[in-house]
């Protein structure tokens, strides 16, 4: 099985191949190599898998061949925070922190 068909399998979306290898060029993954363990649990597969979620979450219609419930968006989106929050990347409906200058202020 390649990472490809992994990432696909993994989702269980109906995804096409140029979506699932956009996510895992953006990680530095090669999707035609052979996935393995190693390949599982590495922190590139596993940032590639949660940024799928997150790109599955923001999809227009939703009803591509299945749906997704409001219980089963929450528990999607948990899943890829827990991988974002364990490398330190930013959640799925965090703001992002901006460091403004306020030295006018005083």
């Amino acid at each position: 099985m390649t990472i490809l068909e992994a990432l696909k399998a993994r989702v269980n979306y109906p995804l096409t191949n140029a979506q699932a290898e956009e996510k895992l060029y953006g990680r530095d993954i090669s999707p035609y190599e052979d996935f393995d363990y190693r390949v599982a649990q590495s922190k590139g597969f596993r940032l590639a898998y949660a940024d799928t979620l997150r790109f599955v979450l923001t999809m227009v219609n939703l009803s591509q061949g299945g749906s997704i419930t409001a219980q089963a968006s929450a528990e999607v989106r948990g899943t890829a925070n827990a991988i974002y929050r364990e490398y330190g990347e930013p959640l799925i409906g965090e703001a992002a922190s901006v460091i403004r200058d306020a030295s006018d202020k005083w």
